[in-house]
């Protein structure tokens, strides 16, 4: 199968492993496969399917793509993805003189400082997992993509390999309800999901638009579709657009977080959360993506 292959640079000292590390912990990663160090995923390209493969090259990234159509644009288009998944155009200094500075921060980053936020290939994908993952747990939330790819989805062969493919828009807009009703979807979350895909497929949903809107103006314009409330829109622009001035401060993980850094048992409050965020003006989608990774390290012990 024909392939191409580039390599690309990263920021200094910049920790690949802490992002394939979160990769494997989090729920929204079904499509995504990590081998030691090394990522795989598969998406499509017009009406075939590309495999892209990242893994450490020295100092750099070795981005691999292959498929039975796949040529200079293909690579040119992997390694855009691949640059946005991984956050790697971003100037951090800013941020890493917060983190020297601010102790709380500091706890909350712990031994990724050199790590970057890894965000959602792209930003319709961040928003279907987002109305998945509404009010549910993030384990059952796992279950229900991974149930919506089988359902919605297709299924790309690369050499001994298969990969989900996340299903388009015109798909989820007549997705099969039984179907998903049977995989224990609610009726609300199969409306939701079918809205978005129709206002996707009719143009009323333009997420090149809302990238460049401030980002306050850019959760009133999602928030106006059915199904999409604060903290669903939040995710989207932190995960899906990489907006970095967004702060979830709703979110019961991020609150908890929080009063974990501050010694304290109980989940910080909403209004304590947001006066936090004032300290990490620019920087709090970084900050909260740190703060849910330090859960992660909580959990898993010394």
């Amino acid at each position: 199968m024909p392939s191409r292959e580039t390599t690309i640079s990263t920021p200094t000292a910049y920790d690949f492993g802490a992002a394939l590390a979160f990769l494997r912990d989090s729920p929204s990663a079904v499509l995504e496969s990590v081998d030691g160090q090394t990522y795989r995923r598969a998406w499509r390209v017009g009406r075939a399917f590309e495999l892209v493969t990242v893994e450490r090259a020295t100092s750099r990234l070795r981005v691999r793509v292959e498929g039975p159509r796949v040529d200079a644009k293909s690579l040119t288009e992997a390694v855009r993805r691949v640059r946005h998944i991984f956050s790697l155009d971003v100037e951090a200094a800013a941020f890493q003189e917060l983190v020297a500075t601010d102790p709380m921060l500091a706890r909350l980053v712990g031994d990724d400082r050199h790590a970057r936020p890894v965000l959602i290939a792209d930003p319709f994908e961040s928003l279907v997992w987002a109305i998945i993952g509404q009010q549910v747990g993030v384990g059952f939330a796992r279950r229900l993509r991974q149930a919506l790819v089988d359902v919605a989805g297709r299924e790309a062969t690369f050499g001994a390999s298969r990969f989900g493919i996340m299903p388009e828009a015109r798909a989820l807009a007549c997705v099969d309800e039984e179907a998903l009703r049977a995989q224990h979807f609610s009726g609300a979350k199969i409306r939701y999901l079918r809205t978005a895909a129709q206002a996707m497929e009719e143009g009323t949903l333009d997420f090149a638009s809302l990238a460049a809107l401030p980002g306050a103006q850019a959760l009133e314009a999602l928030t106006r579709f059915p199904g999409i409330g604060p903290w669903t829109a939040e995710m989207v622009l932190m995960r899906g657009l990489g907006v970095r001035s967004v702060w979830p401060a709703a979110d019961l993980g991020l609150r908890r977080a929080l009063a974990h850094a501050q010694d304290g048992g109980t989940p910080v409050s909403e209004t304590h959360a947001r006066a936090l965020a004032t300290f990490w003006s620019g920087w709090e989608a970084w900050v909260a993506y740190f703060a849910w990774r330090s859960l992660t390290r909580s959990a898993q012990g010394p």
